[in-house]
């Protein structure tokens, strides 16, 4: 279904259409240029799912009840992908942005399954304050921790006796709220991470114990870098939501010249753009780490350029531009991440030498700041798309650092606890698998059906 709203922009007084493309979204923002002051018109669109009916506010827009003269159009569509600013109506595609997407779409089930990655991350959104608590409380060692963890599962799940059964507990949350919606494949395939557990583990002991003595690289401190990164993520990924359909799409199928978003500003992510490079370039320290026990059998060597060997060190001593030039695609533990960064344009943002241009949703930025005569671009989708991938990053990172965090209680001499006395199977978990977990149960009957109280 299409709505068209017409805003009349409270600075020159220009009429612009939206051509709202009503989708699943219950609310979602607009933001969209005004085509003569060039003014950001924002604002937000509520739906009714139950019942139906629209209501719109704008922050610097009045709605007008009709309009027979507009001056400009845009389309809109909180989910997709949309054709940018026009001023011709003759031009307009009248095909609807889900019309255009569903060609696009990798598999004939590729719209369904978006829509359900998309309806988990708003309910974590409903939740997130209750879950968020819990992460706090645990970063904390607070005593009220395991009270509200009894208020999220029930006894027969995780009885919480002792810090192993704690820390699978809150790691859950994470898995439910976060991986399955944008990380499946962490729980599809659950013996890359378990393999962790198989490596040398003396140089496991020294690479926990090296990180744990650098400051602001323990495992405590990494861990709370990637909850400060899903905090900020619910705050923004109601904007990214078109960048996150792309996953489902075909390769190269996407015209950024002509496609772009209606529903964010380079003005509202770049912080968090900013925030994610310089944290996951902080983090990237766990995959290489273990890179270099699997592939040198010292946690120590690193692969530098050249072929060169440094230490952790010197690879902490890199940018945080050289350091994602170190994630090596032939070592899996980077490979597996999937990064996508574009170094220069996040320099060029945190330093100001960009310029952006609304209408077209084009990033021009200076490689060289001191050389303004070459410059290069990328369109904003482009640049929210990275956004994404990097948050995935993160995640896959974070199961990796649960592992570590596993092994670090197993290492504690004061802890009876072993988690390779565990059974653990090094294959795709099928319903009727052991769970991995340890417990004896079959997947289906353990986490592969938890229920959340």
């Amino acid at each position: 279904m299409v709505n068209n709203v017409f805003i009349k922009c409270q600075i020159c007084g220009c009429v612009t259409r939206i051509r709202l493309q009503v989708g699943f979204l219950e609310q979602h923002p607009i933001i969209v240029p005004c085509g003569k002051c060039k003014t950001s018109l924002s604002g937000r669109v509520f739906i009714g799912q139950d019942r139906p009916g629209l209501k719109y506010e704008f922050n610097n827009a009045t709605i007008l009840s009709n309009a027979e003269k507009y001056d400009y159009i845009v389309e809109c569509s909180g989910e997709f992908p949309t054709d940018k600013h026009c001023d011709d109506e003759n031009k307009v595609n009248p095909i609807t942005p889900y019309i255009r997407i569903l060609p696009l779409m990798k598999t004939d089930d590729s719209y369904q399954n978006f829509s359900k990655v998309i309806h988990i991350l708003n309910l974590t959104a409903k939740e997130w304050g209750k879950y968020k608590t819990i992460f706090d409380l645990y970063l904390n060692k607070s005593d009220y921790l395991v009270p509200e963890l009894n208020k999220t599962f029930t006894k027969e799940i995780f009885e919480c006796k002792d810090e192993l059964d704690i820390l699978k507990a809150v790691h859950l949350i994470e898995l439910h709220l976060f991986h399955r919606a944008l990380r499946q494949d962490v729980l599809n395939y659950v013996d890359f991470s378990l393999g962790i557990l198989n490596l040398d583990k003396e140089q496991l002991k020294q690479m926990i114990a090296y990180l744990n003595a650098k400051p602001g690289f323990s495992l405590r401190e990494l861990q709370s870098t990637i909850y400060k990164l899903e905090n900020e993520f619910i705050e923004y990924y109601s904007y990214v939501i078109p960048a996150i359909s792309l996953q489902y799409c075909k390769e190269d199928e996407i015209d950024y010249e002509k496609m772009g978003t209606s529903i964010s500003s380079l003005e509202i992510l770049k912080n968090y753009y900013q925030d994610l490079f310089e944290a996951l370039g902080d983090l990237l320290i766990i995959p290489i780490a273990l890179n270099n026990i699997k592939y040198r059998s010292n946690y120590d060597d690193c692969i530098a350029n050249a072929h060169r060997i440094v230490t952790l060190n010197g690879f902490l001593n890199e940018s945080k531009a050289h350091r994602y030039d170190l994630c090596s695609d032939n070592e899996s533990y980077t490979n597996f991440l999937y990064v996508m960064t574009n170094n220069k344009l996040r320099n060029a943002i945190g330093h100001y030498n960009f310029e952006y241009d609304q209408f077209t949703q084009t990033i021009i930025y200076y490689p060289n700041p001191k050389d303004k005569s070459k410059h290069a671009s990328q369109y904003l989708l482009e640049m929210e798309n990275e956004m994404v991938h990097m948050f995935q990053a993160v995640l896959e990172i974070s199961e990796f650092l649960y592992r570590l965090r596993e092994l670090e209680i197993d290492f504690d001499d004061t802890n009876n606890i072993s988690i390779f006395k565990r059974e653990y199977q090094n294959k795709r978990i099928g319903r009727n698998d052991k769970c991995p977990c340890g417990s004896g149960k079959k997947y289906k009957n353990c986490h592969g059906n938890i229920k959340f109280k």
